[in-house]
């Protein structure tokens, strides 16, 4: 956006459409964020627990890898 206020910045249509592309990605950013945040908050408690001396976290990330490496 602050290139645009070098030259002529055009319609403000312009800048409002690049604000709302950027907004819509900080808001995906966010929606990912929270997933995340709601997946490590489940697996630490179930660490906390579980009295399986596997670990939760552990398994999940295993089983992540495992599924990546199925398509390679």
């Amino acid at each position: 956006l602050l290139s645009l206020a070098d030259g002529e910045a055009g319609p403000c249509a312009v800048v409002e459409a690049m604000t709302r592309r950027h907004l819509a990605d900080v808001r995906a950013k966010i929606a990912d964020l929270r997933r995340l945040e709601a997946t490590l908050d489940d697996l630490a408690r179930r660490c906390a627990t579980e009295s399986d001396p596997r670990c939760p976290m552990i398994e999940a990330l295993l089983d992540d890898q495992a599924s990546l490496n199925v398509g390679a």
